[in-house]
């Protein structure tokens, strides 16, 4: 790897202010342009990579790169060779797909992902260009939401539809004529439709890639039904029978959404429906608990994995132990943490839920909460906390003392937060099993 890079030194009129990641290839550091006045993202290559590769091969990458200008696909600033080591610097990402919680909680979010990258990949494709290693690492999330496929290192420029390599991508998102150096378009257009089905189902599909997948019972709960054919052509085992190209994927992806979108609502016509199997014993014990406490504790939602209530202030589902939930499109507050997608008010310093911090209010003073049990202890701080805030929205002071509630009689034994031993199967605030979970039933 290049060597002699640390924290603070400078390349050219690049100075160096945290590596971001490390591969075979190249070193990625967070950078500043000390002449333009902006951070980037610095690729630089390694002493090996250039010995075995030579600068034609280390410049390629940057060629292919410069061609593509797409919203969609990450920009390249400049490239050229400092000290000895050649340099690349592109726009700076926040985070990429495999570490962006909002695509894999919220259907919606993770559709518009894949949507734009289909868009970004369908204008390289347009160009000759291949990419090869499509891989949740390679899509890039910047600061105001918008998706970009990176690292054009491993792609090609293309003659024909098809073309041999000996090179292979990454396992596990690679098309199955790529792992045998049958490198295509469509080899592409399959790597977007596996991360498609994981995004919604934390499923990776594998070999040999039957239909459907393990966990298609949630891709059918969370993505519209038109879009059920759509997705799955475009991870067909057979290239044949998948879309020749992004092209046609983005093509035929926009008019089933626009479709979609533009679907009236009909009013629903009740029909005998076939007799239901007999409830699970969860099932049962989640809604008889619904009954007696939901009001008291806002049962309003049902858990994206299992449907039992909970409420929006609960960490963890206490009936499946899931901590995936998304209340982006469900809250009734009028704005939405970006870590934990729980309801925030503009006036608010921090988010109460999950952290303190990390956006900013709006700097006007929070009206009357009707719904808080407490003031603020910290001296001087007019905060207002309602039941099972971990911070208080104003100072970001953590509470200290645990919460309490009449329809949660017990207490668990790790975050010492109130639970049902009888009801609940795991703690709703820490996630700890419940090792007598359900005795209610058992009596």
């Amino acid at each position: 790897m290049a060597s002699g890079l640390r924290r603070g030194s400078k390349l050219g009129k690049y100075r160096l202010d945290r590596r971001l990641g490390q591969g075979s290839f190249a070193e990625v550091w967070k950078a500043r342009d000390t002449v333009e006045k902006r951070n980037i993202a610095l690729k630089i290559a390694s002493s090996d990579s250039v010995a075995a590769f030579g600068r034609e091969t280390i410049e390629q990458e940057a060629r292919i790169a410069s061609r593509l200008r797409h919203p969609h696909v990450v920009g390249v600033h400049n490239a050229d060779w400092i000290a000895g080591r050649f340099v690349l610097a592109t726009e700076l990402a926040v985070t990429n797909l495999k570490d962006y919680k909002r695509a894999w909680r919220s259907a919606r979010v993770g559709l518009t992902v894949i949507r734009e990258i289909a868009s970004g990949l369908a204008y390289a494709h347009r160009h000759r260009v291949l990419h090869r290693d499509v891989k949740p690492e390679n899509i890039l999330i910047f600061a105001d939401g918008r998706s970009a496929l990176a690292d054009f290192g491993a792609s090609r420029f293309s003659k024909g539809a098809t073309r041999t390599y000996t090179e292979a991508g990454t396992l596990g998102y690679m098309a199955p004529e790529q792992a045998y150096g049958r490198v295509r378009f469509a080899s592409d257009v399959f790597s977007l439709g596996l991360i498609a089905y994981e995004v919604q189902t934390r499923v990776l599909p594998s070999w040999p890639f039957d239909w459907p997948p393990e966990g298609y019972a949630r891709f059918c709960q969370r993505v519209p039904e038109p879009l059920h054919p759509v997705l799955r052509k475009a991870a067909e085992f057979e290239p044949t029978r998948r879309y020749p190209d992004a092209l046609a994927f983005s093509e035929a992806l926009e008019k089933v959404i626009a479709r979609v979108e533009a679907k009236p609502v009909h009013k629903v016509v009740r029909r005998r429906r076939p007799k239901a199997a007999p409830p699970s014993p969860l099932t049962v014990q989640a809604e008889a608990f619904r009954k007696v406490h939901g009001k008291g504790l806002a049962l309003r939602y049902g858990c994206h994995r299992c449907n039992g209530p909970i409420s929006e202030e609960m960490s963890f589902c206490p009936w499946c132990g899931s901590k995936e939930n998304s209340f982006a499109e469900l809250t009734r507050f009028p704005l939405v943490c970006p870590e934990c997608e729980r309801g925030v008010r503009p006036e608010w310093k921090g988010c109460p839920w999950c952290y303190a911090g990390r956006f900013e209010s709006n700097g006007r003073r929070p009206p009357f909460d009707h719904a808080a049990v407490r003031t603020c202890p910290e001296r001087g701080c007019e905060g207002q906390l309602r039941p099972f805030m971990r911070y208080c929205p104003m100072c970001k002071r953590k509470t200290r003392r645990a919460w309490s509630h009449p329809d949660l009689p017990d207490r668990c034994p790790r975050c010492r937060w109130p639970t049902s031993h009888a009801f609940l199967r795991f703690c709703a605030w820490c996630g700890r099993r419940e090792p007598r979970a359900g005795s209610f039933f058992k009596r």
